[in-house]
């Protein structure tokens, strides 16, 4: 493997010449560069990352942070990121923080060591990482981020709460459950508020269950009973799916007993009998935009309007018409 003195050699000059070209870091003769860059190619040598990084001070390399990668819908953002960080030379370091904020830390800590470039995350804990981040220069950029600064991506939960709650009204619920994950992650709680300021506009009678009701089954399927329950709306596309399975084995008939929406669309919601009616909120393109972000590239190619995707609604078997 040739190393860069061998380059300095064929190319007729000092090995700190050749660092210099080849980091852009000084100045280097037209004729001395071009006479590098022959030696280079002609020698197949791959520049030492490692040691441009300690020199740098920087690696092409960013950190990704992730509450459950096994959930399809951040398997699609890490795609969308990675699609991009590799266009541009980049690579990505993945991160699953299983939404605890001490493996978060330990994360950061990696990302920190590795020099990386800057780093992407879901808004968990967004203060504490942010805080972490800052105090080490890294420039960041968090997913689903909603309170409209300037380092957050979002697609507009709010209005995907009113999409959700505006189908199972259409489909002629009458007796609505809301099935939310933990409040205390803002995305899930605006969904909520958006759905409940449809229902509460129409008059439409709902209760609210948070998802860990699904641990007893049983229990769960004589609450629906003795609420008449005619339409579940369900904070994600697996919280809409676990349902489904479970109202089948007790024999309910979707659509036309109990109507289903989930959220976010991912691929599992259509492998499902009848397939599960979704918001799509574009986490390939939230993935997208956000390393874009992260980076200083142009976006417009994605369509993207002040780093807010377009919301999407996906009809299909699980709701009424």
């Amino acid at each position: 493997m040739a190393t860069i003195k061998d380059v300095a050699n064929l190319a007729g000059c000092s090995v700190a010449t050749v660092s210099r070209a080849i980091n852009n870091n000084g100045y280097v003769k037209a004729k001395t560069r071009l006479l590098v860059e022959e030696a280079i190619a002609e020698l197949n040598y791959q520049p030492n990352e490692a040691a441009r990084t300690l020199y740098k001070r920087k690696s092409k390399l960013i950190g990704l942070l992730l509450p459950d990668i096994s959930n399809p819908f951040f398997t699609l953002i890490a795609r969308g990121v990675e699609d991009v960080a590799l266009t541009h030379g980049y690579q990505v370091l993945i991160g699953n923080s299983d939404n605890d904020i001490k493996k978060a830390q330990n994360y950061l800590s990696t990302f920190v060591s590795h020099n990386c470039t800057g780093m992407i995350s879901t808004a968990f804990n967004e203060n504490i990482i942010e805080a972490t981040l800052t105090e080490h220069h890294i420039p960041f950029v968090f997913i689903d981020r909603i309170n409209n600064e300037h380092s957050g991506v979002s697609t507009n939960h709010f209005k995907g709460g009113q999409l959700q709650a505006e189908i199972v009204r259409e489909g002629k619920g009458k007796k609505i459950l809301i099935l939310h994950e933990s409040l205390s992650i803002d995305t899930f709680a605006q969904r909520v508020q958006g759905i409940q300021h449809v229902l509460n506009q129409y008059k439409i009678d709902y209760k609210m269950l948070e998802a860990t009701c699904l641990d007893n089954a049983e229990k769960f399927v004589d609450f629906i009973r003795q609420h008449n329950i005619d339409s579940i709306i369900c904070s994600n596309d697996l919280l809409a799916i676990n349902i489904l399975g479970t109202v089948q084995r007790y024999k309910f008939k979707v659509p036309s007993e109990i109507q289903i929406i989930g959220y976010d669309n991912i691929p599992f919601s259509e492998m499902t009998h009848p397939q599960i009616t979704t918001i799509d909120q574009s986490a390939y393109h939230l993935g997208e935009v956000a390393v874009s972000q992260l980076l200083g590239l142009k976006v417009d190619h994605l369509g993207i309007d002040n780093e807010s995707l377009t919301l999407t609604v996906k009809h299909r078997g699980s709701t009424r018409k």
